[in-house]
């Protein structure tokens, strides 16, 4: 039997449309493949005058995946001078990782490719898709890259197409910022600002309770396992990705000269406004309490039926769930880190890491931005 086209596949698709007629599903994906494939289809990507773009302090959102990056990307996203890799501010709910696009993946390296569509890694375990284990101690070898691997080349290609879709969607490329979250680029920081030398890259790291995401990833996004093994493993791998991850954007972001922050998704949650508040200060946008999810928000209409990441925003569901035993597992991994961070099973405190931003909640308050 003949395998779809993956465009009709996904078109026919009869998953996640929980609150939409199967009609509307089909119409609403259509207008997001248009959308994102603007990009495949333009002409004036392919004129030379692209070069000439210029690429000012693109934003790169990081963190896990599952671990609050799609929320705060899409507050920035709303700014009227940001752009990703297929919306800008009329559709804020956009694709925005290019790592992870196929047909953008075509036009980078293989170093700057997120954990989806790995058949260059496939693994008699993991599979060909790495979701919430790419950092685990076996596979981090394959993703992570350090300045030092930084080759022109890389920096070429990377430069050209973030110029590309800067010039197809922003609403003023010429002074618009680009803003991406490929989530692998986590584990990567030096690399990616090597590649982007001269254009000052910016890094926000996303910050996320241990206790909940390892235990909540290997239910809710877990790899395409081979041959799933034992639950206490799936659980030791997961932790093993959340401390690697974040102690090496913290790390490389040491080195980032006052270009790399931290927010913890559990203070957006709390108090969004203070944290995008504090966030845009640091990434150089005004701010607008309009950027924050809100009530009389409508969004846009490509936005998918299952899509629940806006308003309103949802107390942390898992954290309640989490058994004390598996709790003890994640903590002989992540313990010392989470506890530098403000994070505790038995609850959250102030965190001691230099490169958490504080929320701001009011405006006379000045931010205080890393170092």
């Amino acid at each position: 039997m003949r395998t779809l086209p993956r465009g009709l596949a996904y078109l026919l698709s009869s998953s996640g449309r929980e609150d939409a007629s199967y009609l509307r599903t089909i119409a609403i994906r259509a207008a997001r493949l248009h959308r994102r494939d603007r990009w495949r289809r333009s002409l004036r990507r392919r004129l030379p005058a692209v070069d000439r773009i210029p690429i000012d302090r693109p934003i790169f959102v990081l963190g896990l995946q599952g671990g609050g990056t799609t929320l705060i990307a899409r507050c920035l996203l709303r700014h009227r001078d940001v752009a990703s890799m297929s919306g800008n501010s009329r559709y804020w709910v956009a694709t925005n990782e290019l790592g992870f696009v196929r047909n953008r993946m075509a036009r980078l390296p293989p170093s700057l490719w997120s954990s989806s569509h790995r058949a260059d890694l496939e693994h008699p375990v993991f599979g060909t898709t790495h979701t919430s284990i790419y950092a685990c101690d076996e596979l981090l070898p394959s993703y992570r890259r350090m300045r030092a691997d930084a080759r022109d080349e890389d920096a070429i290609q990377l430069k050209r197409l973030i110029r590309e879709h800067l010039l197809v969607y922003a609403r003023e490329p010429r002074r618009a910022r680009f803003l991406d979250k490929t989530h692998t680029y986590t584990v990567k920081v030096g690399y990616v600002d090597a590649l982007l030398e001269g254009c000052e890259p910016l890094f926000l790291l996303v910050l996320r309770n241990p206790y909940t995401a390892c235990y909540s990833a290997i239910r809710r996004k877990p790899p395409s396992w081979r041959s799933a093994p034992p639950y206490e493993q799936q659980l030791r791998l997961a932790a093993e990705h959340w401390q690697n991850s974040y102690r090496l954007a913290l790390a490389d972001g040491t080195e980032a000269g006052g270009r790399f922050a931290a927010v913890r998704f559990e203070d957006f949650v709390a108090d969004p406004a203070a944290v995008v508040r504090a966030v845009c200060a640091f990434v150089g946008l005004d701010f607008d309490f309009d950027l924050t999810p809100q009530a009389r928000h409508t969004r846009p209409f490509p936005t998918l039926p299952s899509d629940r990441k806006w308003y309103p925003l949802y107390d942390d569901g898992w954290r309640a769930r989490v058994p004390e035993a598996d709790a003890e597992a994640i903590d002989e991994v992540c313990g010392p880190l989470a506890r530098e961070l403000g994070y505790a099973f038995e609850g959250d405190s102030v965190p001691l890491h230099s490169l958490v931003l504080a929320p701001v909640a009011d405006a006379s308050v000045p931010v205080v931005v890393p170092a």
